[in-house]
């Protein structure tokens, strides 16, 4: 999400708790941050409302204390841009501000950092234009006033609504974050002058005969795969009964759709193999297909250093640190799974310069640990060449082509149809319909391999892909933390797609019996093909 106060502080007491620390007092603020640099945060001074004709106010550091301590000089350098990208010095008309901070340090690179601001008219009463934006809440008025002025996401909320009509809701959950971070990501190109025109990656027309896409269920089932649905419709029945958790499933095979249906609701409406559901880490397979059509055209090497696109990890320490090493987990870099979760990385456009600061525990390569820093240093280096936040370019590049439109900005909501849409462009190798997107030889550099191979250093024993792992024989995907699963079987292009928002005691037990089920449809597939 975006960065806000409550998540810095939120993140910053989780760590503190974690090692013991009864309260965060000055002298272990000063030793916390001296290792973790790049948590230090900073904002307008005065808050993120502006109001018309005011001189922009300067930078200045959420904890001034610690940064005193750790600093010779505290100034940050501030430079304030409107909603075109004109760099001004007074608020001469309403709406979004952007100003970039580029504040000293002790040691290593400058952090780089960027936030959203609100211009209002200057007689504006901000109670009555909270009660005016936030119907049913017209008494907490004050408390969102508040909230504007020290969280830079309800503030980008509060420019939407702004810019919409009654009843002031987004076109989608995410929508409003999405579109704030692509003028970040131009306002980070003008910042460090790149000219370049954006890459355009477009799906390319397949001459002769089309490849398969995701159809409606077939009449025409085979004897072995009626008894297939019939076994996992039983399954999944128990599972629901006994969770009572939302969720939704799709099994194909060739693209013809055998089992697909949802269960339970959400929000009071029935849940269908069409409502979005969360994805967490199964996201993951997601951005590799975006990056493999990226390497297809030669536009990036999978084994090409990031540091090639950011320069915060342009060192000679970092020419390890790739786009291969950075999906596989093999970074080095500590990024905590308490600040991972509260300052994650779908519109967090200037994240790279909080990981730059973040410990190193070996160098990149040596050895594995599974998180999510380098791929988000991956959707950074994407966005500096797009000129877009890397979710929208996905939707324009992948996502449109593929006919999939249930799904919510940074992956907040993603449907199990749509899911299975992706699951069958990778079991035709990355085609789909009358479109491929990569080739078979980039599919196979994207498959799970030993890593040593790349990393002469890991553990022979360590197999992974670029965002893909084994996870049944014959089977490779990935999964979520919520339960949201994508599995691909790729000699019977079998797909199998669950989504849900939360996982539960009965997970472990279903994702067996699914898997033995699995297998029974493997092995019957010969009889209808």
């Amino acid at each position: 999400m975006a960065l806000s106060m409550t998540s810095i502080v939120a993140s910053f007491l989780l760590t503190l708790s974690a090692v013991g620390a009864a309260s965060p007092d000055l002298e272990t603020r000063i030793a916390y941050m001296k290792d973790h640099f790049g948590e230090m945060g900073f904002k307008p001074e005065g808050g993120f409302i502006l109001r018309k004709g005011q001189t922009l106010p300067k930078l200045v550091w959420d904890d001034p204390e610690v940064a005193s301590a750790l600093l010779k000089d505290t100034a940050i350098p501030t430079r304030w841009f409107d909603s075109d990208l004109n760099e001004v010095k007074t608020a001469g008309r309403t709406g979004s501000y952007y100003v970039y901070g580029q504040a000293p340090v002790a040691d290593g690179h400058p952090l780089c950092r960027a936030m959203t601001c609100c211009c209002l008219e200057d007689d504006v009463d901000f109670e009555s234009l909270a009660r005016k934006l936030n119907p049913g809440k017209e008494n907490q008025a004050a408390e969102i006033v508040k909230t504007w002025m020290e969280d830079e996401e309800s503030v980008i909320v509060l420019c939407g609504k702004l810019e919409s009509p009654p009843p002031f809701k987004p076109e989608r959950p995410g929508q409003w974050l999405m579109d704030n971070a692509t003028r970040h990501v131009r306002l980070k190109r003008k910042i460090r002058r790149i000219d370049s025109p954006p890459v355009v990656v477009k799906a390319r027309r397949i001459e002769g005969e089309p490849a398969p896409v995701l159809a409606g269920g077939r009449t025409d089932l085979s004897e072995s795969d009626r008894a297939f649905r019939a076994k996992m419709e039983a399954s999944l029945d128990r599972w629901h009964a006994n969770s009572s958790e939302p969720m939704s499933i799709v099994v194909a095979r060739k693209g013809n759709v055998i089992v697909s249906g949802g269960y339970g609701e959400i929000e009071g409406r029935p849940v269908t193999v069409n409502t979005p559901m969360l994805l967490h880490s199964a996201m993951k397979p997601i951005i590799a297909l975006q990056l493999a059509m990226y390497v297809d055209r030669g536009i990036i090497d999978l084994d090409q250093p990031i540091g090639d696109f950011l320069p915060e990890f342009a060192s000679p320490r970092d020419k390890n640190l790739t786009f291969r090493a950075g999906h596989v987990h093999v970074t080095g870099i500590h990024f905590p799974w308490a600040l991972a979760f509260s300052r994650h990385f779908y519109f967090h456009t200037w994240h790279e310069a909080l990981i730059a600061h973040c410990p190193r525990e070996w160098a990149p390569g040596a050895r594995y640990r599974y998180g999510c820093v380098g791929i988000s240093l991956s959707v950074r280096a994407l966005e500096l060449l797009t000129a877009k936040n890397y979710w929208e370019a996905m939707e324009e590049q992948l996502f449109e082509p593929l006919g999939i439109k249930d799904m919510y900005p940074g992956g907040t909501g993603f449907s199990a149809e749509d899911l299975a849409r992706l699951g069958v462009l990778v079991a035709n190798r990355g085609r789909y319909g009358g479109w491929e997107f990569f080739s078979e030889k980039t599919y196979e550099a994207f498959m799970p391999g030993p890593l040593r191979k790349h990393f002469p250093k890991l553990d022979a024993k360590i197999v992974r892909g670029v965002g893909f792992v084994d996870i049944a024989p014959g089977f490779y995907g990935h999964g979520g933390g919520c339960g949201t699963c994508l599995m691909v079987e790729p000699d019977k292009q079998i797909v199998f797609v669950v989504t849900r928002m939360q996982s539960d005691t009965d997970f472990d037990a279903f994702r067996k019996e699914a898997a033995g089920l699995l297998q029974e449809l493997r092995r019957g597939s010969s009889s209808c093909e």
